[in-house]
């Protein structure tokens, strides 16, 4: 607080009394209330925005602001109102987490191509923003150290032992940036909530990676599953919660409703009281709330797009969740799924498309009529979908000659990098027609396709054999689909 001083001069051999002004009053200075970031970006794309996810000031779920980049890569984001210290996600290219206070003028340097790894902030708030970068460069985002990934073959005990080993280490990082200077503790009480969040992800990953590889529900320990009564889940749900949770929670709807929902299949079937089989596992652990509604509806929506033969069993769901459900955003995005995906069953025409090739040439689906067509739905920077190309090769070769067609669509945004994928991976080659639907908005999206690899069997008559089909990896199981696909006759 700044105060005014009443100043009495002393002239020289002058007393000549003066009357004091009274004491003035302190003057407030008010509080700051804008955060500021600049930066630079190299390899800024053209028309480039930074765009940011924060909680605003009313409405329940986050928001978004975007602000442009120019020519040569610079930026300013300027956040005015803030009340308090705000966590956002700041999109750059790829994504991460901010912590941003009022009076914070932060200056950062990045390669849009290399984000996390080139990332630097300066200025007021770069202590916190750059232990941020360091912890998802090393954690959050570093997927091929994660428990689940590197120790998946332990038995669960020993599993649980390297998950909690894991979170030692991230909370001894936290504390070592903590100790060279004080990291703001509502930031400190986040990130140690989101920690619990993703060991209890790492242990839900490990068990349906169990479940899936041995495609039986598996053997645990008494009590495996005792921390989810304890885990910081927000009630409000997804879109409601705070940045900081986003990409976890979005994770942990799948893996929640892989292990305690979904048979070993992955694929909901009808079975009596089936919405009570559904409703009484996730009650039990996430209570009447937002977040279970959406759990139970994030899974509903898979079925319907991904597996076509669960249609059945979704319907036998679908009155209790419409009745259960208070999320409207879900409710509107399951009965939309429900209309559209009508059309995708076995026996239904096979959604057109026309799409170019690697040579410019347009391709259409119609092009093929007369062939059984072997569909898959890939990106260039999909792992599942690129270890599955060894067995593609195997499976070409036993098709050769006949009357397949191995028919490719990338959903790589970029030309360039959909190329570059078919030049270094063996996707290529006779039987195999590569075509890009650029951000999946045509034939992906008629499709209904929402996660990747998926592939689809398409008759010789042009209508749709057999949605969900097996992977090349499945070996015989996709032969004889394929065999049956050829022996029916248009």
């Amino acid at each position: 607080m700044k105060y005014l001083m009443p100043v009495v001069f002393v002239l020289s051999g002058c007393a000549t009394p003066r009357t004091l002004l009274p004491l003035a009053a302190p003057v407030a200075v008010a509080a700051p209330t804008t955060a500021v970031l600049r930066g630079r970006l190299l390899h800024a794309a053209p028309y480039d925005t930074v765009r940011i996810w924060r909680k605003l000031p009313g409405p329940a779920e986050r928001g978004q602001q975007k602000f442009p980049v120019a020519p040569d890569g610079s930026f300013e984001v300027r956040l005015t109102g803030l009340t308090g210290p705000i966590d956002a996600q700041l999109a750059m290219g790829d994504a991460l987490t901010v912590y941003l206070s009022p009076g914070d003028s932060l200056e950062l340097t990045a390669d849009r191509q290399q984000l996390l790894a080139t990332l630097r902030f300066r200025g007021r708030g770069a202590h916190a923003n750059n232990y941020l970068t360091q912890a998802q460069r090393h954690f959050d985002y570093n997927f091929g150290e994660l428990p689940e990934n590197v120790h998946a073959a332990l038995p669960p005990a020993e599993f649980r032992q390297q998950a909690d080993a894991y979170h030692q280490r991230q909370l001894d990082t936290l504390a070592a940036w903590q100790a060279r200077q004080p990291l703001p503790a509502e930031l400190v009480a986040l990130r140690r909530q989101l920690l619990e969040l993703q060991r209890g992800l790492s242990v839900l990953r490990y068990v349906g990676h169990r479940k899936g590889l041995a495609q039986r529900e598996p053997e645990l320990p008494a009590g495996y599953f005792d921390f989810l009564q304890t885990l910081p889940l927000p009630a409000q749900g997804l879109f409601a919660a705070r940045p900081t949770f986003a990409q976890t929670l979005a994770f942990f709807h799948g893996a929640y409703s892989y292990v305690f929902l979904l048979p070993p299949s992955d694929r909901l079937a009808l079975a009596p009281n089936l919405p009570d089989q559904l409703y009484a596992p996730a009650t039990a652990h996430l209570g009447e709330t937002t977040l279970r509604d959406q759990v139970i509806g994030e899974m509903l929506l898979r079925q319907l797009y991904d597996f076509p033969t669960s249609r059945a069993a979704v319907g036998a769901v679908l009155p209790t969740y419409l009745a259960r459900t208070h999320d409207s955003t879900y409710v509107r995005s399951v009965r939309h799924a429900w209309r559209v995906t009508g059309g995708l069953q076995a026996g239904q025409p096979a959604p057109g498309f026309a799409l170019r090739d690697a040579r410019g040439q347009t391709v259409t689906l119609a092009d093929f009529r007369g062939k059984v067509i072997y569909l898959d739905f890939w990106y260039s920077s999909c792992a599942p979908c690129l270890a599955e190309a060894p067995a593609a090769v195997k499976l070409k070769k036993q098709f050769m000659g006949r009357d397949v067609v191995f028919l490719y669509i990338s959903v790589d945004r970029k030309a360039a990098d959909w190329q570059q994928a078919l030049a270094k991976y063996p996707l290529t080659g006779p039987g195999s027609v590569h075509l890009l639907d650029p951000g999946g908005y045509q034939a992906s999206s008629a499709y209904g396709v929402t996660a990747f690899p998926s592939y689809w069997i398409i008759g010789r008559d042009g209508r749709i054999w057999r949605g969900a089909a097996p992977r090349p990896s499945a070996g015989t199981e996709t032969m004889q689909a394929l065999e049956q696909a050829l022996a029916q006759k248009p």
